[in-house]
């Protein structure tokens, strides 16, 4: 049924606003919620389940050859009209679904999906993994808020990948500016992401113990006050449901485990509370809910607590452990948290792509795109100021594909209408995008500046903009600025525009992630291949900035490129209320939707002038079944022969000077009449099919003796290449079993020899301090020697002076005991030298016997043997073993290059390179950060 009222609005007996309203009106108290108007389809949000969308309407807009010209308007005719497009016009499509917050742009995206599974996919393990997508990305990506209950938080473009034959061979997604805050803050009467209440309430109970999980209201980040209740009715889905849709898709159900234990860390990361307050040093009051994040993410409880209370700051030679303030300290965590979801998100986003993505290079596509809706709140900062961008962009996109482009080609064309006035918010989009001078490229280049803060940022947009007309100061707020949007004004607040920008994360808590025992953590934190350097080391790291701006603004004109490319379809989702509520249609809710939506203008186009446009080759082409056959028709008078004898009317046609401009809903009735002629045919086509099949059936018949004789042939000839595939396949795994051994004992061999040198190595370096504590020892014999004969001097003289002789017997004494520790000494080291003759010296004993350097940089050299040479010939600053060992790890020849090893020695003793910063990771080893 089509409903009350008028189902294309272009059909309205008047152009006024009050009419378009009455009949939206009627129609969504009769629950008819779709009206359309050309290539625009209006959908009322009826906050109630309808009975549209069952499996007997969704066969009817299947079965239907033209839908939009015969069955009313529905979601389900705008994804039948994608298709059919793609299919006639060999073209790629896509759907823009747009509206306010709560206006149902999740739920309208969700049905186009369903169909387009359903028609081109079903009873394929493709068109399950596709649907099974939703309950995932709603629990992960939507939350409730004031003016919905499942908002979308973030924008997604979902594309849908079709062969030539119009089958669903895979998809994709991309995702746009996942809303972090939401993590650790939200709104009085708001919720955090779904997914974090049902793992509270759902994961297993093995889990809830092990990671001391209590019940909803216990947890800060999910602002549930104790005593409030948790509407579960409001969810997408529950955790045994969403646990199923992460199981059906196979790249995402072996993450499932590690994405309840990173949740899990999250909420214990938010009941993790500080004893202190502001300027105190940060100090956990209560290690629990610490203790068990750091179990879930794979680190030390004394690592995590000392990546969130305290910086490593590298002061001479030393590290120093510096205290962060509680406020610092907080953040840090908050960071961290937003860090570990965002991950998360995106690695989730990533494994459905895998599991969906067609291998091939696929012909078509039809493009989904479900964008945030335009925000305006009491206080409004970055994420609204992208969110509503977005939004700006695809208003503008629709403005030319609506309105400049169709008057463009009219005048172009010759073709007169009347009036086409339009809201055109192309100074709004410029105000923000324009490079330079623009509010994102502006808060960019402040991120760069040393001391650029938000109040510069604002300073330099208010010189910049001052007689902008959609710019102005705001009079309460100084640290403020407003933007007049198409919907209306909106005032956003700069207070901590530049720090989200760079949406900074503690390098050490990186670093810790980087190093955790959980695999899934590690892959979370795992960084970008672009990122790393070309030798494969982790030691530094790209000083090159890249904030959360300007990754989203290559995504949206990326996006706008893309939708640009195809067809375009347009739904604008309306909601007839601000609480909600069913059976509730307010006028000026609607009314003003209907204007910021372009609704009322593109319904006025519509009326007035030819939304459709061929050339006069296309036309005439396409169809040439209704001109008799034998007459000849070309360029403009053919099309106009044609069209009269479809029996169109003067008032719905214009002839350009080389296109024909059809009006509202001729070129459906034309491509009816096209379907209409093809299953006339259709007859005739089986008949010869028949007669085709029969021939074919005959010539079987006569060749089935020489088949059967063939197949025998064939199936002894693969019998053969069977078994000599086999004997083929069982020579190559003895091969390879026995390249394995020989591999193994190569591998154990390498080991041994390492070993052997590793015990040569630290004999040498015994054999060298040896000869070093021989030297002292005759030294000290030299000593002795002297003493002994100096006191048989000083016994004649003793006489003569006594206190000489006192002086000179304490100086026997001391040298009799170096005698004696020269002599332990060698005793301690033979002794040693023959445990390793042995083999059973420890590195303990060595320890305390050898004296071994790391300085962090290099592995076990060969160079100590030349150590006493270049001792003797070189005057280093540095320990000479250090300078040997980081002569070896530039690469000389100890040996022939021993004239240049004041290069090692003057490099060590060089500074730090300006901008890095060295740092300590989990494990004591040093990197290189360039902050």
């Amino acid at each position: 049924e089509f409903g009350p009222g008028v189902s294309e609005l272009s059909s309205l007996s008047s152009a006024e606003d009050t009419a378009l309203l009455e009949n939206t009106r009627q129609r969504y108290d009769a629950s008819h919620i779709y009206t359309r108007s050309g290539r625009l389809l209006l959908a009322v949000n009826p906050y109630r389940k309808l009975s549209c969308y069952t499996d007997k309407v969704l066969e009817q807009y299947k079965a239907s050859l033209q839908p939009q010209a015969e069955l009313p308007p529905h979601v389900y005719a705008v994804a039948s009209s994608a298709h059919l497009g793609m299919m006639q016009n060999s073209q790629s499509q896509s759907v823009v679904i747009s509206g306010e917050s709560g206006a149902g742009k999740t739920e309208t995206a969700k049905i186009l999906l369903q169909y387009l599974a359903e028609v081109t996919a079903a009873g394929s393990d493709l068109h399950t993994r596709v649907l099974q997508t939703n309950p995932i990305m709603e629990s992960f990506g939507c939350a409730k808020t004031v003016w919905n209950n499942n908002s979308s938080r973030f924008g997604k473009f979902l594309t849908l990948q079709f062969s030539a034959s119009g089958r669903m061979q895979g998809a994709y997604m991309k995702t746009y500016l996942l809303e972090k805050s939401r993590i650790t803050s939200q709104l009085a009467g708001e919720q955090n992401y779904h997914v974090l209440y049902q793992v509270a309430k759902g994961v297993p109970d093995d889990l809830k113990s092990k990671y001391n999980l209590g019940p909803v209201e216990s947890w800060r980040y999910l602002n549930v006050t104790k005593g409030d209740r948790v509407n579960w009715d409001i969810f997408p889905c529950q955790y045994t449901e969403l646990a199923a849709a992460m199981d059906a898709i196979s790249t995402v159900s072996g993450m499932k485990d590690g994405c309840w234990r990173v949740l899990i860390a999250i909420l214990q990361l938010g009941n993790a509370s500080f004893e202190g307050a502001g300027e105190d040093d940060a100090l956990f009051a209560d290690l629990a809910p610490l203790r068990a994040a750091a179990a879930c993410l794979g680190c030390e409880e004394a690592q995590l607590t000392k990546a969130l209370c305290t910086q490593n700051i590298k002061a001479g030679l030393d590290w120093i452990a510096k205290p962060n303030t509680t406020t610092y300290s907080q953040n840090v965590k908050d960071a961290l948290s937003k860090a570990l979801y965002s991950r998360l998100f995106d690695v989730l986003v990533e494994a459905i792509n895998t599991s969906l993505m067609f291998g091939g290079a696929s012909r078509y596509f039809i493009g989904a795109v479900d964008i945030f809706g335009f925000e305006c709140f009491p206080h409004n900062s970055l994420e609204q100021l992208c969110i509503n961008f977005a939004n700006e962009k695809l208003q503008r996109m629709f403005t030319e594909a609506v309105f400049e482009s169709i008057l463009a080609e009219y005048k172009k064309e010759g073709i007169e209408v009347g009036d086409m006035s339009y809201e055109d918010n192309t100074q709004v989009v410029e105000l923000i995008e324009n490079s330079p001078g623009g509010i994102l490229p502006l808060l960019a280049e402040e991120c760069f500046f040393p001391n650029g803060s938000d109040a510069t940022w604002l300073q330099k947009m208010k010189q910049m903009h001052a007689k902008n007309p959609v710019f102005s100061e705001d009079r309460m707020n100084r640290n403020a600025f407003t933007v007049h949007h198409y919907p209306g004004k909106v005032t956003y607040d700069t207070a901590g525009f530049l720090e989200k920008n760079k949406d900074p994360l503690s390098q050490d808590l990186i670093v810790l992630m980087q190093f955790s025992d959980n695999e899934f953590v590690v892959s979370l934190f795992k960084e970008k291949p672009e990122a790393e350097l070309k030798s494969g080391t982790r030691r530094f790291k790209s000083a090159k900035f890249v904030g959360v701006i300007d990754s989203f603004r290559v995504s949206l004109n990326d996006l706008v490129k893309t939708l640009k490319e195809t067809k375009t379809h347009f739904i604008r989702c309306v909601k007839p209320n601000e609480v909600k509520e069913p059976h509730n249609f307010v006028d000026n809710v609607m009314m003003r939707q209907l204007y910021t939506s372009g609704v009322v203008q593109a319904v006025t186009a519509t009326r007035k002038g030819f939304p459709d446009h061929l050339r006069f080759d296309e036309l005439l082409n396409r169809f040439a079944m209704i001109i008799p056959r034998g007459q000849a028709a070309s360029g403009g008078d053919g099309c106009t022969t044609l069209l009269s004898l479809a029996k169109v009317s003067d008032k719905q046609f214009r002839i350009g000077k080389t296109k024909v401009f059809l009006g509202v809903g001729v070129l459906d009735m034309l491509e009816q009449k096209r379907m209409e002629y093809i299953a006339s045919k259709a007859l005739s086509m089986q008949c010869i099919a028949r007669m085709y099949l029969a021939k074919k059936e005959l010539r079987r018949l006569r060749d089935a003796a020489e088949r059967k004789k063939r197949e025998e042939e064939e199936r002894i000839r693969r019998d053969e290449e069977e078994r000599l595939r086999k004997e083929e396949e069982e020579r190559k795994e003895r091969e390879e079993e026995d390249a394995r051994r020989a591999e193994e004992e190569r591998v154990k061999k390498e080991a041994e020899e390492k070993d052997r040198q590793e015990r040569f190595r630290r004999a040498r370096q015994l054999s060298f301090e040896r000869k070093t504590a021989k030297k002292k020892r005759e030294e000290a014999e030299k000593k002795k020697k002297a003493a002994e004969a100096e006191a048989g001097k000083a016994a004649e003289e003793m006489e003569k002076a006594s206190e000489v002789s006192e002086a000179r017997a304490k100086a026997v004494t001391a040298a009799e005991e170096e005698v004696q520790v020269s002599e332990d000494y060698q005793k301690k080291l033979e002794a040693f030298q023959q445990d390793v003759a042995e083999g059973k010296a420890n590195d303990e004993e060595m320890m305390n016997v050898a004296v071994v350097s790391d300085i962090g940089w290099k592995n076990a050299t060969g160079s100590e043997p030349a150590a006493e040479d270049v001792w003797a010939q070189y005057d280093f600053k540095c320990a000479v073993s250090d300078v040997l060992e980081y002569a070896e790890y530039l690469g000389m020849d100890i040996k022939e290059d021993a004239h240049l090893l004041w290069i090692a020695d003057e490099a060590l003793q060089a500074p730090e390179p300006q901008g890095w910063e060295q740092r300590l990771d989990p494990k004591g080893g040093v990197y290189y950060y360039h902050p």
